[in-house]
């Protein structure tokens, strides 16, 4: 086709969306279809059992999801929801819809507790059991050895971590003559708790070290070697579980890692399997290869591939590049030309590939199918500018590390930018020193470093004042704060931070890494009636804990991890939420913190561009790694239009909401049975209402209208804006 000729894909899809979509519900025969709900009313009736009611959408989801697998045959499937939609509850309520069943649920160390209270107060007369314990191939063991007739559903819970490896232990004690009691085989004294003795029975529940000398009264069972839980329940559990669901399936893409051959153990091992999961694809076409081999390996056999193929299947149905050198090279004939070829993955898959291995066991959700369960969310970005010792002192400092790069190319360039970006907020309390060093000679070629800056006691700086003054009126409001910082190692500023709030009377906690992983959801819930305002290090609650009691998020540092920043963000918005939520991403002007922000929003918006959403993680493109880093090192030498996080932002949430809102506005909502109807065809653009803020002035006075999602175009045209989704 001629370039002239050519249209694009967002264009064809405007013009021919709705086209396409009646096309293909002709085509395709769904398993369940909402609007002719044949062979799923048991469903519908068992989930009124529920000790928690789905919202419409959910229980739609859960009643396909349980005809799928109970009459249609299909015993593995992803669930693939955005953050927030409900999918632990989905899985739950599925395998409560069923007949008792046993279900093992595999999921990050801290979602054990979580897992276990939502089963709790979901599935009546459920009996959960934590396994993310120590000895948990003996509790394994027990069940081989022990097995009951099941008369109520159980939910069994088990860490990743805890899923690759452990290993069994019995109690290590001795009985003498004169006493019933064990003795310790160290230095022979009785096993003893405060002023009570203990018994054999009390030390196989739990390991104890003897109080006087500290020995442990455990050791190692050698009549159970050495296994991986879920290797222990393939060899001897199988069919033990009648349901595996695995949470955070991304986790378990690569080849060859002991969580994947644990993945692939317990789907062997159960007769059904969920694997949920809100980044399915990570951009990438060879990441969902494993997964979809353990899934269903014979389909991918029966097309000839086997487990060794990742790399056919990403030339198949993926995107290559191949980069060929050119070098001339002398020889004893004469000079000639040496070849050199590498071959480099890039993001994209195949729609065949989704057709053809995905669609037939996945459910997608997005946060627009369940928008009528969820408050108000708007986000705001906020640019500060530095005070002038800031200013003098930060070009300095990047002036000198531009020259740096430039004349020892990317050697230390991560430090670099690192400095960079905690430099503005960290200036007053740690001075920055860059040593870039010859890993090659170990010797150091350069130490650049950047002074603390003085300032007069209680003076504070501009993200600092309108932090605070945020935290006030969000405190007048009746809401809490929950802050992030990137930065909570060498460049801690979170100290300095708390003692700036308490200063003005506001209550501060600060959540460390030194809480557990598994105990961090519960200690948040514990403390968070004293605090006004909790900080802490975003990597540590990124990931599926619901944290409602903070409506307000304020990112005080942001990074550039696209995944992390996108996650933490909607920690508060989630299924369950009764308040608005906002959220606030601060960043000083014309600084490395505006660029990361800014081309943060540029990668996000990419994302659009190549899935047509929003996919939360194209996690390895468009978040981590490589690229935005060398982009930020990029604009260090070169600088570049990547000023206006505010305008790039905007940008951004305007074409998330666009896609949230569907292709050509056509969706269809599911409300509760009136009149005898159990659906109606509503258009999502009639439901929704976009709260737009224009930023207009020197000063970046606000104004704040309501509109239409029709009217999104015709009212951001030309304009700074903030979007807010209602």
């Amino acid at each position: 086709m001629a370039a002239e000729n050519a249209v694009k894909l967002k264009d064809f899809l405007d013009r021919h969306g709705a086209r396409l979509g009646e096309k293909i519900e002709q085509n395709l025969t769904p398993v369940y279809n909402p609007l002719h709900p044949d062979g799923v009313e048991e469903y519908g009736r068992k989930m009124e059992a529920l000790l928690r009611k789905p919202y419409p959408v959910q229980a739609e989801v859960i009643k396909g999801i349980s005809k799928a697998l109970h009459k249609s045959g299909r015993r593995h499937l992803f669930v693939c929801g955005e953050m927030g939609t409900g999918k632990t509850l989905v899985s739950l309520a599925t395998a409560g819809n069923a007949p008792a069943m046993r279900v093992l649920v595999v999921c990050p160390t801290h979602l054990v507790e979580k897992w276990i209270r939502e089963a709790q107060s979901s599935i009546p007369e459920v009996h959960t059991v934590d396994l993310t314990v120590k000895s948990v191939i003996s509790v394994l063991d027990g069940f081989r050895h022990e097995r009951t007739v099941l008369n109520r559903h159980e939910v069994h819970v088990i860490s990743k971590e805890k899923a690759k490896l452990s290993y069994a232990w019995r109690p290590a004690a001795l009985i003498t003559k004169r006493s019933i009691f064990p003795h310790c085989p160290s230095c022979g004294q009785i096993a003893m708790k405060d002023d009570e003795y203990l018994t054999f029975e009390d030390l196989s529940k739990k390991k104890v070290l003897c109080r006087s000398c500290g020995n442990p009264l455990w050791q190692a069972d050698s009549t159970l070697r050495r296994f991986a839980p879920a290797e222990y329940i393939k060899k001897y559990l199988k069919g033990y579980y009648d349901m595996v669901i695995i949470d955070e399936i991304q986790d378990y893409k690569a080849e060859g890692t002991l969580q994947g051959r644990a993945m692939g153990a317990l789907l062997s091992s159960s007769r059904f399997a969920l694997c949920l999961t809100g980044t399915l694809n990570s951009g990438y076409a060879d990441d969902i290869f494993h997964l979809l081999f353990r899934m269903d390996p014979a389909r991918l056999k029966a097309d000839g591939f086997n487990y060794e193929d990742s790399n056919k299947f990403l030339s198949t149905y993926g995107t290559i590049e191949v980069v060929r050198k050119l070098d001339e090279v002398d020889n004893v004939y004469g000079r000639g030309k040496k070849k050199a070829e590498m071959i480099r993955r890039r993001p994209g898959v195949s729609p065949v590939a989704i057709g053809k291995y995905l669609l037939d066991k996945t459910v997608f959700i997005r946060l627009a199918d369940v928008i009528d369960g969820l408050p108000p969310y708007e986000e705001n970005v906020l640019s500060y500018s530095m005070e002038e010792r800031q200013t003098e002192a930060y070009e300095d400092l990047q002036e000198r590390l531009k020259g740096a790069v430039k004349t020892y190319k990317t050697k230390a360039l991560g430090s670099m930018l690192q400095a960079l970006l905690s430099y503005p907020d960290s200036c007053v309390q740690f001075p920055e020193n860059i040593t870039i060093r010859d890993k090659a000679a170990d010797e150091v070629l350069e130490t650049i470093e950047a002074p603390i800056l003085r300032f007069e006691s209680g003076e504070l700086l501009p993200k600092e004042r309108d932090f605070v003054a945020i935290v006030k009126r969000e405190r007048d409001e009746g809401r809490k704060v929950l802050c992030y910082l990137t930065f909570t190692n060498s460049r801690d500023i979170r100290p300095r931070l708390k003692n700036i709030l308490e200063e003005e009377k506001i209550r501060v906690g600060v959540l460390e890494s030194s809480v557990s992983p598994k105990r961090r959801e519960e200690w948040v819930r514990k403390h968070s009636p004293g605090f006004d305002v909790l900080l802490t290090n975003a990597e540590l609650v990124k990931t599926g804990l619901d944290l409602y009691d903070y409506p307000t998020i304020y990112s005080f540092q942001t990074g550039y991890n696209i995944f992390t920043l996108r996650q933490a963000a909607r920690r508060s918005w989630r299924i369950g939420q009764t308040v608005p939520v906002r959220v606030y991403f601060a960043v000083y002007r014309t600084t490395m913190q505006e660029i990361a922000l800014s081309l943060v929003a540029k990668k996000l918006e990419v994302a659009l561009m190549v899935e047509g959403e929003l996919p939360e993680g194209l996690a390895d493109y468009a978040s981590s790694g490589g690229s935005i880093v060398q982009e930020l090192g990029k604009a260090l030498i070169e600088g570049g239009d990547y000023a206006g996080a505010e305008r790039a932002w905007t940008n951004f949430r305007k074409k998330e909401i666009e896609a949230q809102l569907g292709v050509a506005g056509r969706e269809t909502d599911f409300h509760e049975k009136r009149n005898g109807t159990s659906s109606t065809q509503t258009t999502i653009k009639d439901n929704v209402t976009i709260k737009v803020s224009f930023i207009e002035g020197r000063k970046k006075s606000r104004s704040v209208v309501e509109i239409n999602a029709d009217d999104l175009d015709n009212v951001a045209a030309g304009r700074m804006v903030q979007f807010a989704l209602f």
